[in-house]
């Protein structure tokens, strides 16, 4: 049986000396394991840096979206076969 998958993605705004950053947050597999991920993007405020964030996260669903078909086709073809 397989284990959950783990599917996240985001970003957050983190305030340091009063200026605001933007963060992207995701989960990532590595040595095995589902970890979450920070990676800083910039200044909040920054048209390029949100840009930037709009086209990570989508393209982190994209990416989601076919590994669970991917999953649901294999898992599927498992219990018609009886395993």
């Amino acid at each position: 049986m397989r284990s959950a998958m783990q599917i996240g993605c985001g970003v957050y705004e983190h305030v340091v000396r009063g200026h605001r950053y933007l963060y992207l947050w995701h989960y990532e597999t590595a040595a095995g394991r589902r970890t979450q991920v920070k990676e800083y993007l910039g200044p909040a405020d920054a048209e390029e840096v949100r840009a930037e964030a709009i086209r990570r996260v989508d393209a982190y669903f994209r990416r989601a979206a076919a590994d669970l078909q991917r999953l649901r086709k294999v898992t599927l073809a498992e219990i018609a076969r009886g395993r």
